[in-house]
This record gives structure tokens, C-alpha cells and sequence, in this order.
């Protein structure tokens, strides 16, 4: 090979690997810009049209390794917003652990524990929710920033809404508002806070207070450019007009609006919302097929986001369409599967409020120990002022203080101990250990006034019950009670209350049931209470009940005194139709089966 020709691959050769170790150095001074701009380009999106964020979030992907710390936090605290948006919780909360140690800056942790705080909640970890708040609450006196601010009172107020303590929601709605500034209308805060008003009106059924702020919340945040604040003030509107029953209104201001959101945000919780109301104006005017599509739309989505309160509605609406439409084999299969998810909500919410309160005692029990070391740090130095002789009195005086509070103490606690037990022994029935007659009437007629949903009594009555007392014996009688009691309360959801009316007749009050779902579980404790085995009590006795129904509805009885004596009717034809089955008194008369 000639010289010039081996020269000229050497220079070739040298250049090359120049370029090849110049290359990253380069790329690298020109990323931060790129990643900076794309960054930007993200949150802009966030707050205005989700979906337009998944594009620079997967070229920021790629560009992980060259990213600053700072730009690294960033990045991280947009893709979890961008999942918490898509409804894919349970990836945030993963995604936010696995970072939030690295983070040290109040207001940027701040942010973070809100992804954390909101995913919990969607997620149902309502204890983990409230501790990441209660530590999110704690940053507020160190934040300068307004958004910042924003995002631990945003947390806040989510939480409180999940666990439906509206007013306090409210105050944390009333402190964003507050955050916009004076002669600053159009401002971030201004719009989340009055979104948040709005939004809560509307879930505490106070439509009026909602209405007259709804415009005001939609100008303020055309002029802060957020549309997608505007689309969910106008989802809400659209929704609560069908469920006031101006069905036709509500699908004129319904039905464009999911173009909006397929352009802004498709995966948005709202969306499932308003194609559910959608489905049901469409079904109260006749369109099955309409309603259908909607319907199935929404319950599709529910199940993808498993927010258990829209699995329920969206299931009870399908179950409702397909009976329109003739289809009862469907239209059962969508019902036993809201009973389910109407159970499981139910259960949700027992231990979401378990979790509250809990979280809050713990709370308040740390305040009140710092409370008490604080005034122990007084106590010493006020006691290292004292002279000698005045420390000596001090000490008497105190010994002789907690002496007296000891049996103060003690005298309490022996009150509180003996009104404990008289409390229970009236509201206890002895035998059964139910709710005695006088008990379960009280808590019975506050649940007729807490509420004006559905709600049923049953009632029920052992069948021959003077014949196994008089041929077995009142120790087998009492048996065969304490058996039906407890042979019934398993088969009873949590809210339902059971109690003793007298000698073998039992009453069940079902809050938040209709007439259907009291006839079916009716029927699930009469076959239960007919597969009791006396084999226990060594003899072989035949146990057998008849029940009677009646649901306070809107055609039906009003009172608890009124649905009382209606299920005594009920429970009479049971009785008088051969005994061993369940009647549910109708407005034309009762009914058995």
C-alpha cells in the first residue's frame, strides 16, 4: 500500500475517533437546553391538555442519562402527574416511593407527596394517604411558592373529599382561593379554588350555591388558559342537570363535550361521570340503544380505573338498561354485580373512615404530647427559679395534686365503667346479644331521619316456636334463638341493624336498600335459617321462619312508624299464606313469594 494512501486512512482513522469522542461531549452540551424545553413543554401540557404530555415525556425517556438532579426531580414529579391523570395509580405511587427520598427541597417534596397523597386515596390506602398528608400539611409554614402551596391544600382537600367531609374540604377550597392574590383574578389559584367550590357544591347536593359560582369559575380560567378546568366545570354542570331531570339540557350541554375531552384528556375520571349521566338521561327518554352504548362506555371505564363508587353506579345503570330493553338475563348479571361492588363500597367506606379517625387520634395524640412537654419544660424552669424552701411546698402541693387526681381518676373511671355496663345491658338484648326492642327502635328512627333514600324493614318471626318450647324444652328454645341470630347476622351486610322486638319476632332495618335487594337478602337469611342444624343440641327439629318487607319510597310509606306497620302487614300474610316465606308489602297491597 503506497504511503499517501496509508497517511490519508491514518488521518481518516484519527478524525473518526475524535468524532466518536467528541460526539457525547457535544450531545451533552446541548441537552440541558433540550431537556429544559421539553420539560417546560410538559407542564404546560399538564395542566391544560394531559394527553398533549405523552409525546415529551417519551422523548425525555431517552434522555434520562444526560438529566441534572434538578431536571432528574422534574422529570420524575411530571410522569407521576401524567399516570395520576391516565388513572394508572397504583404505577404513581410506585414510581413516587422509589424517588422521594432523593428529594430534599420543601416545596419539591411538597409536590411529590401530593402525587403520593392522590394516588393513595384513588388506590383506597386511605391510612397511607392521610400519614403522607399530615407530613405534606407540616411543609406548608416553610413554602414560599404559591404552586407549591397549592398542591399541599389540593392534597388536602382530595382527601377530605374522599372520606366526604365537605365542609373541611370547603376551608381548603377557601385557602387556594385566597392564595390568587388581590387584583389578580385570573390567576392559577383562582381557578383551581373556585373549580373546587364549585365541584363541591355540586357532591354535597347544593346545586343553587354551585350554579351561581360556576360561571364566575369558568371565565377565570379561560383567562389562565386552563382548559382543562373549564371542561370539568362544564362536565359537572351537564351531570348535575340530568340529575335534576332536565334530561334533554343536559345531553345538549353533554354531548359536545366529549370531543373536548378527547382532545384534552381522555383517560380523565370525568369522562366515566358524564357518560354514565349521559346513559341515564337516554334511558329515562325512551333511547335504549343510546343509553346502551353510553352505558357500556362508562362501565367499561370504571372497571379500568376500579374507583369502586363509579363501579356501583355504572353497574346499576346497566342493570336498569337491559331490563328496559327486555334483557333480564343481562340485566341480573349487571345487578349481582352491583350488589357485590355496592357491598365492597360499603366495606371500603367502614374502613376508610376507621383509617380517618384513626390517623386523627394519632395526630391529636402527638400534638397533645408535645403539648405536655411544653408545659414540662416550663414546669422545670419555673422549679430551677424557686428557693429551696418554696421547691419543697411546690413538691408537697404537687404529691398532694396527683394524689387527689388519682382517685378522681379512679372514682371516673369506676363511673364510666358502671355506666358502660348499664348503657350495654339496655341496649343488648341478654339472650341473643342483639340489639334490644328499645335500641334498635331509637337508632332505627335516626336512620329514617338521616336519610331520604331508600331504606327497609324486615321483620321476622319463627314458625312454631311455642311447639319447640313446649315439646323440647325453653333451654332448647333459647338454643334455637341464639342459632337464628347468629345464623342471620352473617349473612347481613355491615350498616344493617338487627334487634329483638320480643319472644321469637326480629327486626332488620337496611339503610340505603330498595325493595329488591331487602327481598333477596330476605329470602338468602330464610334459606339459611331452614339449613340450621339441631344436631348441637342433639335433637332433630325442623327451624323455619316467615319474613315481611316494606321499603320507604317515594310511593310507599314515609315514616319508620308507617314502613314499621307495613312490614307487619307483610310479615301477617307470610304467617296466614302457610308460613316459611317472605312477603314485601307493595303501595297496592303485600305480596309474597
Amino acid at each position: 500500500m503506497p504511503i499517501a494512501t496509508d497517511l490519508g486512512f491514518c488521518i481518516r482513522a484519527v478524525l473518526l475517533v475524535v468524532w466518536t469522542m467528541a460526539s457525547p461531549l457535544l450531545a451533552f452540551a446541548t441537552e440541558p437546553d433540550t431537556v429544559d424545553a421539553l420539560l417546560s413543554e410538559t407542564s404546560k401540557h399538564l395542566y391544560s391538555a394531559p394527553e398533549k404530555a405523552l409525546a415529551p415525556l417519551e422523548k425525555l425517556s431517552a434522555l434520562q442519562p444526560a438529566f441534572t438532579p434538578s431536571q432528574k426531580e422534574r422529570y420524575h414529579l411530571s410522569l407521576a402527574n401524567s399516570l395520576g391523570f391516565r388513572g394508572q395509580h397504583a404505577q404513581r405511587v410506585a414510581l413516587v416511593q422509589s424517588f422521594i427520598g432523593e428529594v430534599t427541597t420543601p416545596g419539591r417534596r411538597a409536590s411529590f407527596l401530593y402525587e403520593l397523597i392522590d394516588g393513595y386515596t384513588s388506590l383506597g390506602q386511605y391510612e397511607q394517604a392521610l400519614q403522607a398528608l399530615n407530613e405534606s400539611i407540616a411543609l406548608l409554614p416553610v413554602l414560599v411558592k404559591t404552586g407549591d402551596k397549592i398542591a399541599v391544600l389540593q392534597a388536602a382537600l382530595a382527601a377530605t373529599i374522599a372520606f366526604e367531609d365537605y365542609e373541611v374540604a370547603l376551608d381548603f377550597a377557601e385557602r387556594i382561593y385566597a392564595l390568587r392574590g388581590p387584583d389578580k383574578p385570573g390567576t392559577y389559584a383562582a381557578c383551581v379554588g373556585l373549580t373546587d367550590k364549585v365541584e363541591l357544591h355540586f357532591m354535597r347536593g347544593a346545586s343553587a350555591q354551585a350554579r351561581a359560582l360556576l360561571q364566575d369559575a369558568i371565565d377565570v380560567c379561560k383567562t389562565n388558559n386552563n382548559p382543562f378546568f373549564v371542561l370539568i366545570n362544564q362536565s359537572n354542570a351537564a351531570v348535575d342537570q340530568i340529575n335534576a331531570g332536565d334530561y334533554a339540557a343536559g345531553l345538549a350541554s353533554g354531548l359536545p363535550l366529549f370531543a373536548e375531552h378527547a382532545a384534552i384528556n381522555q383517560g380523565s375520571d370525568y369522562v366515566t361521570q358524564l357518560e354514565e349521566a349521559v346513559a341515564r338521561a337516554y334511558l329515562q327518554m325512551g333511547n335504549t340503544e343510546r343509553a346502551e352504548h353510553y352505558g357500556l362506555q362508562a362501565y367499561q371505564r370504571a372497571q379500568v380505573s376500579k374507583i369502586l363508587a363509579m363501579q356501583v353506579k355504572t353497574s346499576k345503570t346497566m342493570a336498569a338498561i337491559h331490563r328496559a330493553k327486555g334483557a333480564p338475563d343481562r340485566a341480573l348479571f349487571y345487578y349481582d354485580a352491583h350488589l357485590a361492588l355496592r357491598k365492597q363500597l360499603l366495606d371500603d367506606r367502614l374502613q376508610r373512615n376507621l383509617a380517618y379517625q384513626r390517623v386523627r387520634f394519632d395526630t391529636q395524640d402527638r400534638a397533645n404530647q408535645q403539648a405536655l412537654l411544653e408545659q414540662i419544660n416550663k414546669s422545670l424552669g419555673i422549679e430551677k427559679a424557686l428557693q429551696q424552701g418554696r421547691y419543697q411546698n411546690l413538691v408537697l402541693l404537687m404529691t398532694l395534686g396527683l394524689v387527689v387526681l388519682a382517685i378522681v381518676g379512679a372514682w371516673l373511671l369506676r363511673t364510666l365503667q358502671l355506666k358502660n355496663r348499664l348503657r350495654k345491658s339496655a341496649q343488648v338484648d341478654g339472650l341473643t346479644q342483639v340489639c334490644s326492642r328499645a335500641h334498635f327502635i331509637a337508632c332505627a328512627q335516626q336512620v329514617f331521619r338521616d336519610t331520604d333514600q331508600d331504606t327497609s324493614l324486615m321483620l321476622f318471626d319463627m314458625d312454631f316456636f311455642k311447639t319447640i318450647n313446649d315439646t323440647y324444652g325453653h333451654a332448647t328454645g333459647d338454643w334455637v334463638l341464639q342459632a337464628v341470630c347468629h345464623t342471620v347476622q352473617q349473612q347481613l351486610p355491615k350498616t344493617a341493624l338487627l334487634g329483638r322486638l320480643g319472644g321469637e319476632e326480629f327486626a332488620i332495618c337496611l339503610p340505603q336498600f330498595s325493595a329488591q335487594e331487602a327481598r333477596a337478602l330476605a329470602e338468602q337469611c330464610r334459606a339459611a335459617i331452614a339449613n340450621i342444624g339441631a344436631h348441637p343440641s342433639g335433637l332433630n327439629l325442623e327451624i323455619r321462619a316467615s319474613f315481611g318487607i316494606a321499603t320507604r319510597s317515594v310511593q310507599g310509606p314515609a315514616s319508620f312508624e308507617e314502613t314499621l306497620a307495613a312490614a307487619d302487614k307483610a310479615l301477617y300474610v307470610s304467617k296466614n299464606e302457610g308460613r316459611n316465606r317472605v312477603t314485601a308489602y307493595q303501595h297496592s297491597g303485600a305480596h309474597s313469594t
